[in-house]
């Protein structure tokens, strides 16, 4: 979902709003406090389409194109009882969108579950054996003989892992706990913005791409959701500075505590997954800008 543009007149908005809805777009038309009128787009595979329009209305609103001589009263804008003015009640996607990032999505909540899962069945980490079934290569070998094998799953499966057989059980917990919160804050935020499936998809290769790295540079021996979401927390931290548009929040405060655990973390005073941070925040930073980048049309 995006904001698309906004206008300073009323009567302008409702010509690009029924124009887009003519189109089968599936559109909102909301009025903001400053007295100016906002348009949105739901469906992500509208919204190029829908900007490209936008842009072309800028240049020429009174084309013969933009102006429907009927509008459908189903998709006509409600009114409101106090002075007949325009709310357009019928299609709030702003609220909708608020609403929905506000609760877990399907794929942020089922791995928040599989972690939680397999952190209590390892026992906190401390269960060698069916930790070793997570791992991303039991075999020191360097040459991650068991997903040449046929077991391919394993590039993912270390995200999760938490805790460790040598710490102590409250570092185990803070471990997944902080992973946790803030795979919910980020991964609710791109899941309801962005739709389960892309989410899935970005996850799973920032799990890829964090783990690899980090067996590459540093063994097998490693686990946690951490690489992930740095990943996240890349996309969403670039996508808020670049493209406000698209709506992603994130505190200054978190984004700076984040960005100074990850230059700490290579002081070696943690035994952490560095590589991992490193892998997932590279690929989230460079994919959130090539949206940013798209979006702006090159601008930046």
């Amino acid at each position: 979902m995006r904001k698309i543009g906004e206008f300073d007149q009323e009567k302008l908005a409702l010509r690009f709003w029924g124009y887009l809805k003519q189109h089968s777009i599936d559109a909102s038309l909301e009025e903001e406090e400053a007295k100016c009128w906002s348009v949105w787009v739901g469906d992500e595979d509208t919204i190029e389409f829908a900007q490209e329009e936008f842009e072309k209305f800028q240049k020429n609103p009174e084309k013969s194109e933009f102006n429907p001589t009927t509008i459908d009263k189903k998709i006509s804008p409600s009114k409101t009882e106090k002075g007949g003015k325009n709310r357009y009640k019928e299609f709030k996607l702003k609220e909708k969108w608020q609403m929905s990032e506000r609760s877990l999505g399907v794929v942020t909540l089922s791995l928040i579950i599989t972690s939680i899962g397999v952190f209590l069945l390892s026992g906190m980490g401390k269960n060698s054996e069916i930790v070793g079934k997570f791992y991303i290569s039991e075999i020191m070998d360097g040459r991650l003989s068991e997903f040449l094998g046929g077991e391919i799953w394993r590039v993912v499966t270390p995200i999760f892992l938490h805790g460790s057989k040598d710490a102590e059980w409250y570092f185990n917990f803070i471990h997944i706990g902080f992973n946790m919160i803030l795979l919910k804050d980020f991964g609710s935020q791109i899941e309801a913005k962005k739709g389960a499936k892309f989410f899935l998809t970005f996850a799973l290769l920032l799990a890829v791409c964090s783990n690899l790295l980090q067996f590459w540079m540093s063994g097998p021996n490693f686990g946690g959701m951490s690489g992930v979401v740095y990943g996240l927390f890349g996309y969403v931290w670039i996508k808020n500075r670049l493209d406000p548009g698209d709506g992603f929040q994130i505190d200054s405060s978190l984004a700076f505590c984040l960005f100074a655990c990850f230059v700490f973390g290579f002081t070696g005073t943690l035994s952490i997954a560095n590589w991992a941070h490193t892998g997932g925040l590279v690929l989230g930073l460079a994919w959130g800008y090539g949206s940013a980048y798209r979006w702006n049309r090159g601008k930046m």
